[in-house]
């Protein structure tokens, strides 16, 4: 009797570790977009400037509305053009056919100081694209 309380125990544990793993994000399905901003400019960041790198899908036929697929942000904490970044994203959320671009700013104080989104889109492959450099204007 005491065989088949562990025994069903163990069966009812073996299912719900199975049935939770459908819902655990693999790492087959993450991809990294590593690389760096920058701008020509002679303007030493402060430690509290806010580096945001954004992964976005451009939809052309819908008056170029955009939609982010991941962001990352971070503090400069010392560092100096170029600053290297790394960003991940789902694969999974990547549509064959569906143009996107990497997008940069760079804010002290919630002020915009640098972007990339008055320039041209940096056209990226995310499957297949793992580094990519970003120049920024100043805003």
């Amino acid at each position: 009797m005491k065989n088949s309380f562990t025994l069903f125990g163990l069966l009812l544990a073996v299912l719900v570790i199975t049935a939770c793993t459908n819902f655990v994000q693999t790492d087959s399905d993450i991809g990294t977009l590593k690389g760096t901003v920058s701008y020509r400019e002679r303007i030493v960041l402060p430690n509290n400037a806010r580096i945001v790198v954004s992964l976005v899908e451009t939809n052309i036929q819908d008056n170029n509305s955009s939609k982010v697929i991941s962001q990352h942000s971070f503090l400069a904490e010392g560092a100096q053009p170029p600053v290297e970044f790394t960003l991940q994203y789902m694969k999974s959320k990547i549509q064959p056919d569906t143009s996107y671009r990497v997008v940069a700013t760079i804010e002290v104080d919630d002020k915009l100081l640098f972007s990339n989104q008055s320039t041209k889109a940096l056209n990226i492959d995310p499957l297949t694209t793992t580094r990519v450099d970003i120049p920024l204007v100043k805003a």
